[in-house]
């Protein structure tokens, strides 16, 4: 199938609008697709209100951030598996829906620093269903928490062979 070029603009652009989101912003996240179903999402720099026990600096970071980074992780990098799939260049990219099922953590180490990076790595991806994994990486490099997820997948109902 040779795809229209624009449907290929429209899928970056959809792209483009995941990494402006605001929630993400307003988190002080950046993201990175570094490959098809790989994605980083880096917090450069903590926010008093994101340190766990009472926000000071020697405090570490808060469960609940490592918990959204890894959602945003796990989740963009499903959606850069489904984008690449050849059924997407068929349907409004920013039509394509997805929620979050299960989202397992395990919490290994106090996050301590001020520089994070949640990695999301698709494991298996279909047109219905999605898992991925990742790992959640302080400054050093030390690892502090895993993670593991299940996706539900909505493609448009006009969509081809849905």
């Amino acid at each position: 199938m040779n795809a229209d070029p624009s449907q290929y603009r429209r899928i970056a652009e959809c792209k483009q609008q995941w990494n402006e989101a605001t929630f993400l912003k307003a988190q002080g996240l950046e993201v990175e697709e570094i490959g098809t179903g790989e994605v980083v999402v880096r917090l450069p720099q903590v926010l008093p209100s994101q340190r766990g026990g009472g926000s000071s600096a020697g405090h570490a970071l808060n469960g609940g951030v490592v918990a959204y980074m890894f959602d945003g992780a796990l989740g963009w990098a499903i959606i850069s598996s489904l984008l690449a799939m050849p059924e997407a260049l068929e349907i409004d990219p920013f039509e394509l829906r997805q929620f979050t099922i299960n989202l397992d953590i395990t919490y290994l180490d106090a996050a301590m620093g001020d520089r994070f990076e949640a990695h999301g790595k698709v494991v298996r991806v279909s047109r219905s269903t999605a898992f991925a994994e990742g790992r959640f990486l302080d400054a050093n490099g030390k690892l502090c928490a895993t993670a593991k997820g299940i996706w539900r997948v909505f493609w448009p109902r006009n969509s081809v062979s849905v």
